[in-house]
């Protein structure tokens, strides 16, 4: 989205991925959940016109933090691995 926001072609880019998330989502009778992931916020009014029944999670809100990012044994493993481990209370800490 903010690659087609930055090169003009945003319009078009929201037309298709409503088209292909509506498709997707709301008529496909072979789904019952869908998970969508992704690192900006879309607001509802734009690509998920006509979509219902959903939820916005952020890693950012407490209720959801047990859901998202590495387990304490993984963060460790990738802090030896990457030989950060004298970082691991600043990271624990984070």
């Amino acid at each position: 989205m903010q690659s087609a926001y930055l090169n003009g072609y945003y319009d078009e880019m929201i037309e298709f991925l409503r088209n292909v998330f509506s498709t997707a989502l709301k008529t496909n009778d072979a789904l019952g959940k869908g998970v969508l992931t992704g690192c900006l916020r879309i607001a509802k009014e734009s690509v998920f016109t006509g979509l219902n029944n959903f939820n916005v999670y952020s890693i950012l809100q407490r209720k959801s933090s047990s859901c998202f990012g590495f387990t304490s044994e993984e963060t460790k493993e990738l802090l030896e691995s990457y030989d950060m481990i004298s970082c691991e209370a600043t990271v624990k800490e984070w």
